[in-house]
């Protein structure tokens, strides 16, 4: 529904406090009560048809329920006349009035009209909060506040209702000692109604916040577009009438969310406030400019409804193997909570923080690190090396299959031992090595000349950090059977030294078979990650996981001897992970893959060289993500809500393909090794510029 039309434009007190607000949330002052204490109203105008309380009286003479002045019901018109499209529309436009005509027609002037006595607005008090009226409007004043008004305002306030009263027009540094004296009763219950103009100045009329700061507050009282009591479009000017604005806006506040005190109401008013005059509280504007449009938005702590789960910014950090997972519209629709327990329709579409990107040529070119290996008929070591003094490692992945370490300074690496401990039982220790690279050496297989292009198995979505690694082999007649362990720390980037203790820790466990048939080595594996904080890598808010997972991956390669120094190799990863619940999430389930096809030959060119070309997919998560159950409803009456199952996606639609060849001959003592890569959506990000590149290396000596 379009509420912002001309008539809408026309009525500058609700413009002015951003009424729109309230009405497009779905707030428009229906089955909420007014009492409106003045001069009556016009019961025969459309503006109120249907929406006068029969509690509405004269509490006086006999005039029944009619405006002896006009007044009355201009004041009531500010707060609740008809959205019809003629003069004004109220801000709560569909509330009920409880008119209650409290002026005295045998005390009365030309010039300020008739008075009203103290006893007849305390009883016009009591009739009100008798009749259910959430808020009262008083728009009057006086010099001092007698104690049957007092009582009656007490009453009133242990009874929850809302009252605002006007500050009066004196131009004084103090409101009315009427409004501050019922304020300093109320228990918090009063709000003491200034008025500023057009251009949010205090009206040079309206009395200033003075004593009655702490519950003072502006609305628009310069010619304020409202009805006389023949229902004629008229301007009025005074705080008479920006007390009404501040009541039509607590009138939305009290229907929108029924679960609010009036305590709650009062503060929401004067918290949300704009601030005015000096900074804070002061003595010109109080708590400042009315401001329902702030009023209406969620404040202090955001959880989602049915539970104690924060609201998240950000959902986490995705890993490489997540790329560009997304999901976008998952959360929309949710109901959170806000820290009045007010329930609010909320878009939480919330993004998954990209992986750094990575640079693995810059990991691959390490000059300044050196791999050596000694070794006799039992016993092989193997070192690395970073020889830069006084400068930290720039990469983490070491010629071998290293996992990072980035805490060394030119010291060592990361290390290997292996030692056959019996004629078919060999055993393999290692520092900062994963278990995957024991394996390969236990098994008889070497690193690849592959600089960007590496075994995809080595690797389940994450660098490890200060890792430990063992591995022990048997061979099993024509089987061999190895078995590796691995513990060590996630790698995030950025994570200074310092705060290591922190890290995430991880553990790895795998078993594989080999076998060779032929002229070809097959081996399966299965290899099982466990994650104390982490999912692949990635980590995300508390309020989808209580913290870690649990993947398993099966894993299948075959090399095979082509002939003429000819070999092809193939290999395959599944993974399946099991998530963690959280706050928001019951679990989930991510199914990932990996795989690389290599081609190379030996003596390609000439004695001693090789040949290589591969093309591999990095982890990538397939499917999956955790299942939410959000709230999409909320009942106030019992605070009961509504769930609707969403997962929350953590596939890529990217999906990274490397193809990398790699050419190396003995030359000059040393070794020549060149290199040429393409990465296609690098970082499963579809989005994301093709790698390319190459490097040309020397290597002599150690």
């Amino acid at each position: 529904m379009n509420f912002n039309d001309a008539e809408y434009q026309r009525s500058n007190g609700a413009v002015s406090a951003g009424a729109i607000t309230a009405w497009n949330a779905g707030a428009t002052g229906r089955g909420i009560k007014v009492g409106v204490i003045d001069t009556g109203l016009n019961s025969s105008l459309a503006e109120f048809a249907g929406r006068i309380d029969p509690a509405s009286r004269d509490l006086v003479a006999n005039r029944g329920v009619a405006d002896s002045e006009g007044h009355g019901t201009a004041v009531s018109g500010v707060i609740a006349a008809a959205r019809n499209g003629t003069q004004n529309v109220g801000l709560a436009f569909e509330s009920t009035i409880i008119s209650l005509n409290s002026s005295n027609p045998n005390d009365c002037d030309d010039e300020d009209g008739c008075k009203h006595n103290d006893n007849d607005i305390a009883q016009g008090i009591d009739i009100a909060v008798a009749n259910g009226a959430r808020v009262i409007n008083i728009s009057l004043g006086g010099d001092g506040i007698g104690s049957t008004m007092l009582s009656a305002v007490r009453r009133a306030s242990a009874a929850g209702v809302v009252m605002v009263i006007s500050a009066g027009n004196d131009s004084a540094a103090d409101p009315s000692a009427f409004a501050v004296g019922a304020a300093r009763q109320s228990n918090g219950l009063v709000i003491i109604a200034g008025a500023h103009d057009s251009a949010r100045a205090l009206a040079d009329f309206s009395n200033k916040a003075g004593s009655g700061s702490g519950y003072y507050l502006t609305a628009l009282g310069v010619r304020v577009r409202t009805i006389d009591e023949n229902g004629t479009g008229t301007l009025w000017s005074g705080t008479s009438f920006s007390a009404p604005v501040v009541t039509g806006a607590a009138a939305l506040l009290a229907q929108a969310f029924p679960n609010l005190t009036g305590h709650q109401i009062v503060e929401l008013l004067l918290t949300t406030a704009d601030d005015a005059g000096a900074a804070g509280t002061d003595a010109e504007f109080g708590r400042g400019i009315l401001n329902l449009q702030r009023a209406f938005q969620p404040q202090g702590a955001i959880t989602m409804a049915g539970s104690a789960a924060p609201v998240p910014a950000i959902a986490g950090s995705g890993s490489g193997a997540m790329g560009d997972a997304s999901s976008a519209g998952t959360m929309k629709g949710a109901i959170v909570l806000d820290g009045y327990s007010r329930a609010f329709v909320a878009d939480l579409t919330t993004r998954l923080l990209q992986a750094p990107q990575e640079r693995p040529l810059a990991r691959g070119l390490v000059g300044d690190q050196r791999s050596a290996t000694v070794q006799n008929r039992m016993v092989a070591v193997s070192l690395t090396l970073d020889r830069r003094q006084g400068t930290q490692p720039q990469v983490g992945l070491a010629q071998l299959g290293l996992t990072y370490e980035d805490g060394r300074r030119a010291r060592v690496l990361s290390g290997m031992m292996v030692s056959r401990i019996s004629p078919n039982t060999a055993l393999a220790l290692g520092f900062s090595e994963s278990g995957r690279a024991l394996q390969q050496r236990l098994s008889g297989q070497y690193g690849t000349a592959f600089l960007v292009a590496r075994d995809p198995s080595g690797k389940m979505g994450f660098y490890g950090s200060n890792s430990a690694s063992i591995g022990l082999r048997h061979d099993l007649g024509a089987v061999g059977l190895t078995v590796t362990g691995e513990r060590g720390d996630v790698y995030q980037d950025g994570v200074q030294r310092a705060r290591r203790a922190a890290l995430p820790g991880y553990t790895v466990g795998a078993v594989t078979f080999d076998r060779r048939i032929g002229s070809a080595r097959l081996s399966l594996g299965a290899t099982r990650l466990d994650e104390r904080e982490t999912i692949l890598g990635g980590r995300l808010a508390s309020s989808f996981s209580n913290g870690g997972a649990t993947s398993w991956f099966a894993d299948a390669a075959a090399d095979v001897s082509l002939g003429d120094g000819w070999s092809a190799y193939a290999s395959y990863r599944r993974g399946t992970t099991t998530l963690s619940s959280g706050l928001l999430a019951t679990g989930g389930r991510l199914t990932s893959d990996a795989w690389a096809m290599d081609l190379a030959r030996r003596n390609a060119f000439r004695t001693g060289d090789m040949l290589a070309i591969r093309l591999m997919q990095p982890l990538r998560v397939r499917s999956g993500g955790y299942d939410i159950n959000l709230p999409v409803s909320y009942d106030y009456a019992d605070g009961s809500v509504g769930y609707e199952r969403r997962v929350f996606n953590l596939a890529p639609t990217g999906r990274e393909i490397d193809f990398e060849a790699a050419y190396g001959v003995g030359m000059w003592s040393g070794y020549v090794s060149a290199n040429a890569f393409a990465r296609r959506q690098p970082g499963h990000i579809s989005g994301a510029e093709s790698d390319l590149g190459g490097a040309i290396r020397f290597t002599l000596g150690f």
